[in-house]
């Protein structure tokens, strides 16, 4: 992760943050369909050691923000999220290849905390 993670705290459900998760991910109509270079959403791998954390995410993924097709260019940002009963916690985190600065997966993080704000306005966030 390039910077430390952004953490936040909301009332809306898995569901609901995970669907504004995809659309605050995809990059723009033009990108998508005429150059290729879209977003696509996978389970980051993770270590064998994952298995015995103490507080495992109850939902885990990965954007991967394209590069113009080039993969040195691609950024990630990786989102973890705890179900904790009224609140959901959430934790978004920027991976990023040699080619890339993630400036892209910086901004699609900011529109992410912007779009969950819109429809929660009790969210609290840090690390931005």
């Amino acid at each position: 992760m390039a910077k430390s993670p952004v953490e936040i705290t909301t009332q809306l459900s898995m569901a609901e943050a995970a669907g504004v998760f995809r659309e605050a991910m995809r990059v723009s109509w033009w990108s998508e369909h005429v150059t290729g270079a879209g977003t696509t959403f996978e389970q980051p791998s993770g270590s064998v050691f994952d298995t015995v954390a103490e507080d495992r995410p109850d939902f885990v993924v990965m954007a991967l923000l394209g590069g113009r097709g080039a993969g040195i260019q691609k950024s990630a940002v990786h989102m973890y999220m705890w179900n904790r009963g009224p609140n959901r916690e959430i934790m978004l985190g920027v991976g990023r290849n040699l080619g890339s600065f993630g400036i892209k997966a910086n901004r699609k993080i900011r529109r992410y905390v912007d779009a969950l704000a819109d429809l929660d306005p009790s969210m609290e966030y840090s690390g931005i």
